[in-house]
């Protein structure tokens, strides 16, 4: 049996011309940007013509892009990095959301932990979107943060950071936005949006794993997070990761050659699927997505138990039976079947938690295969 993918949101592939531009840089050009002899230099101008050519497609410039292992790694340096650099300062108050990414709340946790920030969450709205007012209100004199992500990664809902970034700078306070799930999914300018920080992970878009970016709004000045060497101009010590970082590279030129193909193939798998998905009874399914006005490749459905006779704990795990690879939530949270804390926040219960699936299509998926996956959602909800 052919298993078929559907959770790219978790990770995608790594594109097959991205291993091939990472290969020479394991066995032939395999030098350390840091060294001064010929092995060194040759890379090191590959590695900065890399970081000029991301922050050309990010619409930013190279020396307010750094090199991190990914997401995670983005998110921690920036917030604790920015709240190291603030010790023995007045301002101990942090904004976000309750639906953060993981590597968010818990850096956010240790803050509040250890140093002694104050932290307001603010609930999401039914749709998961993060509501400009209630950030507002929160805000103070003592505060120093904002972070909210720019799109969900379970709902695929879209928060409007711009608008959120002039709440913020009129109060000379820092914002911070997890766009990992956006790039390539969304036209996105890292200026226009005017956040002190981004996050990106290139597994999220056709890259290798272990890869990511940190977008530093020039004259923002954080605390070295990790300690070590003087790479990326002494913000992330250690030996940069040069086949990753090209690779990377590469993703992104397939991201400028691909986009508008993208985001056409994502729309139209996600209208094939809504358009079956809508044959079953309006009252027994719920759409959690934020649909035409989220991102176009997540598509995420309830199915309401006692109208399908489902048992939540095995309804997810009949999908990966039949071959079929999606989530009910995060991959972040990975190792057990819980219900999905996103969708626990925005109202749907236990039980329908459980059995909601969260579909996120990808550039090589089929419509063939959304309708296999159709069949075996019938099958399962015995239609």
């Amino acid at each position: 049996m052919e298993k078929i993918y559907f959770d790219n949101a978790a990770t995608t592939i790594t594109a097959p011309e991205v291993i091939d531009a990472m290969i020479p840089y394991y066995c032939i050009q395999f030098g350390n940007a840091s060294s001064v002899h010929s092995f060194g230099n040759s890379v090191k101008v590959k590695l900065e013509d890399a970081r000029e050519n991301i922050a050309d497609f990010l619409g930013v410039k190279p020396k307010e892009i750094f090199f991190t292992s990914g997401g995670t790694e983005s998110n921690n340096t920036a917030i604790k990095g920015l709240a190291f650099s603030e010790i023995g300062k007045k301002r101990k108050h942090i904004i976000t959301s309750t639906i953060e990414h993981p590597s968010v709340l818990e850096s956010i946790d240790f803050l509040k932990r250890n140093l002694g920030f104050e932290v307001d969450y603010i609930s999401p709205g039914k749709n998961g979107e993060i509501s400009l007012d209630k950030i507002s209100e929160k805000i103070s004199n003592a505060t120093l943060l904002v972070s909210v992500m720019h799109s969900n990664n379970e709902l695929g809902t879209i928060n409007d950071i711009k608008k959120i970034s002039e709440i913020t700078s009129e109060k000379n306070i820092f914002l911070h936005s997890d766009t990992v799930q956006s790039i390539g999914k969304v036209k996105l300018n890292l200026k226009n949006l005017n956040a002190n920080f981004a996050s990106f992970s290139a597994h999220k878009f056709y890259g290798s794993k272990g890869i990511g970016i940190l977008y530093i709004k020039e004259g923002t000045l954080i605390e070295k997070f990790s300690s070590g060497g003087s790479q990326e101009r002494n913000i992330r010590g250690g030996t940069e990761n040069i086949p990753a970082i090209i690779g990377m590279n590469e993703a992104i030129n397939l991201l400028r050659k691909n986009f508008d193909i993208d985001i056409e193939h994502y729309k139209n798998l996600r209208s094939h699927l809504l358009n079956k998905l809508k044959k079953i009874h309006e009252n027994k399914i719920i759409f959690n997505s934020g649909l035409e006005n989220g991102l176009p490749n997540i598509v995420n459905v309830s199915f309401k138990p006692e109208s399908f006779s489902i048992d939540p704990e095995t309804f997810f795990m009949n999908f990966d039976l039949k071959g079929v690879a999606l989530s009910i939530g995060s991959a972040c949270s990975s190792g057990s079947l819980k219900p999905s804390k996103i969708l626990l926040e925005i109202g749907r219960d236990e039980k329908t938690a459980l059995c909601s699936l969260r579909i996120s299509f990808g550039r090589y998926n089929k419509i063939e295969e959304v309708d296999y996956l159709i069949n075996v959602l019938y099958e399962i909800l015995n239609i």
